[in-house]
């Protein structure tokens, strides 16, 4: 975030020259003044040391005061570096957030695994439809070995009651051979 205290420091920079001077003059008017104010010997000027002494101060103050005023935009300056530096991290932060939320948002989560929706519904209706046909397999399986088994089942059935008569013959037939060898026996004595 820009704030406007380096816009205060630099006005009150520049308005320092009425603040530290002598007599509210700014330094321009205070040379202008040891100029004026000094006697000239030859081609020099000589100047009163009190006039050399105060402008000397007023020099240093209007130093100090840059200085001062350099100093504090420099950590301002700082200041707003790291702020911007942190504000480009939460910037990433908040970027990456979103862009997992958006992947959330966009995708289903199947066995551990973050599918998109599309690929999710493609997984789904393949699962469905390879049950459905495993399903049809073992219908028509089961539906196939039932005919059979109750064509065994009734082969069975004929093949038991063949045996059952066949049993039933060979009795008779036993009991036949019996009576047969009782009738000849009994004509035998």
């Amino acid at each position: 975030m820009i704030t406007f205290k380096p816009l205060t420091t630099l006005a009150v920079l520049f308005f320092s020259f009425t603040f530290f001077a002598q007599e509210n003059k700014t330094l321009p008017e205070q040379f202008e003044h040891l100029i004026n104010s000094s006697n000239s010997y030859q081609e020099f000027k000589v100047v009163k040391k009190t006039n050399l002494e105060t402008l000397k101060r007023s020099v240093i103050d209007s130093i100090l005061v840059y200085q001062n005023a350099l100093i504090q935009m420099q950590s301002e300056i700082e200041s707003q570096k790291i702020e911007t530096e942190i504000l480009q991290t939460k910037l990433k932060e908040t970027n990456q957030k979103l862009k997992n939320a958006i992947e959330k948002e966009n995708g289903i989560s199947f066995l551990g695994i973050l599918l998109t929706k599309g690929v999710y519904n493609y997984l789904v209706w393949s699962i469905i439809i390879l049950l459905a046909l495993f399903l049809g397999l073992f219908v028509s399986r089961f539906v196939n070995n039932n005919k059979v088994t109750s064509a065994l089942k009734l082969k069975l059935q004929e093949t038991e009651d063949e045996f059952e008569t066949h049993r039933q013959r060979a009795i008779e037939r036993e009991q036949q051979l019996n009576r047969k060898l009782l009738d000849e026996i009994n004509k035998s004595k």
